[in-house]
């Protein structure tokens, strides 16, 4: 959930920098500013105290000092009483952020502003606020609409689905064309944020997923599972890449999320031993012994399970774990037993040599 929100966020943020860097004209960037805005608040409110430069550029929110308040004279001893620092609702209309007051195009503080001759011309007129389909075919048909955007509105896209906006076929179809693209497909991929997508069709059938999400993803979660010759999907393929960064967190969360619904595929079970084993070498002594514990206990059912074929891997882990708890005989034995699976198994006649020269 929270990688989600930070998601989201970020989407937001990327939406502003996308409209403030476009060629529409003034009007046209508050409008589409404006609808954004008021699409963020309905998942995260950082932007209620605090609001992002530019939403204050483009006209969308407002500060003023308290004594600028439309209603300042009628209660000078109330707003001169707000306290420094502390973010409070204010009689009237606004939010006081502890230094000035906040408000919002449209709102009602601003139509006391706007009635009280403080605002003119275009900030005097109120923003309009776009449908959720419109304006996200808005935003992603910007001059200055970058690649990135356009994969974080393919992968947010199903926040305005669940939030129950009225379905527009016509601006969906079009929404498409701009978004079904392998270029796209290959930097939502690259997202960290794609791991929020479904792992594959099945999951979202089974799971009661809207059929208008399901529409949305489907090609890239069949893009995404396809596998090269090896018998590696285009998503493991990223978890590799990640391992060999040093994400090992991201990978080890990634390939849980995929064996959830493909248990019994070894290639991506084999990478998520991996990325567990470094790391627990990135933790502290109570934390490596928790993923060290974890991983004995898989592979101890894996070494068991008629489905896993590449044991002499899993018994080399399953002596690493020992190994990093100092069960030294244990983690002998496990290497040793590793060579039954495969005698010439490099890795585990290393661990067992080098364990022979510290015990000699």
């Amino acid at each position: 959930m929270e990688q989600r929100i930070n998601g989201f966020r970020y989407l937001i943020s990327l939406s502003y920098s996308a409209v403030d860097r476009s060629d529409e004209l003034p009007e046209i960037k508050r409008n589409l500013m404006f609808s954004t805005y008021n699409f963020g608040l309905l998942y995260e409110n950082d932007d209620m105290t605090k609001p992002d430069e530019l939403l204050i550029k483009n006209k969308v929110c407002y500060l003023i000092e308290p004594s600028l308040h439309p209603e300042y004279n009628e209660q000078k001893e109330y707003f001169d009483s707000l306290e420094k620092d502390k973010i409070s609702f204010v009689r009237g209309g606004g939010v006081y952020d502890g230094n000035k007051i906040k408000f919002d195009a449209g709102g009602y503080l601003w139509q006391k502003c706007v009635d009280a001759g403080l605002l003119s011309d275009l900030d005097a007129s109120a923003p309009v606020k776009y449908p959720l389909y419109e304006l996200v075919y808005r935003l992603l048909t910007l001059n200055s609409v970058t690649d990135e955007l356009k994969a974080m509105w393919y992968i947010f896209f199903p926040l305005i689905v669940e939030m129950g906006a009225p379905y527009d076929e016509k601006i969906f179809v079009k929404l498409k064309d701009i978004v079904l693209t392998e270029q796209n497909f290959k930097n939502v991929l690259d997202s960290n944020y794609s791991d929020t997508i479904y792992v594959n069709t099945k999951e979202m059938v089974i799971g009661g997923v809207d059929p208008i999400i399901i529409d949305w993803f489907i090609e890239y979660t069949e893009w995404k599972n396809q596998k090269n010759e090896k018998g590696v999907s285009r998503e493991l393929e990223k978890y590799q890449r990640r391992l060999v960064l040093g994400e090992f967190e991201y990978t080890v969360k990634g390939t849980e999320k995929m064996l959830d619904v493909y248990p019994d595929d070894e290639e991506i079970y084999l990478l998520n031993m991996t990325a567990k084993v470094s790391l627990a070498g990135t933790k502290d002594e109570s934390e490596r012994d928790k993923i060290f514990d974890d991983i004995i206990i898989s592979a101890q059912d894996a070494l068991s399970s008629p489905v896993r074929k590449k044991k002499n891997y899993i018994a080399y882990y399953l002596g690493l774990a020992f190994l990093g708890k100092k069960e030294i005989e244990k983690a002998q034995k496990s290497f040793e037993l590793s060579l039954t699976y495969d005698p010439k198994f490099e890795l585990s006649l290393l661990m067992l040599k080098g364990m022979e020269k510290l015990t000699h």
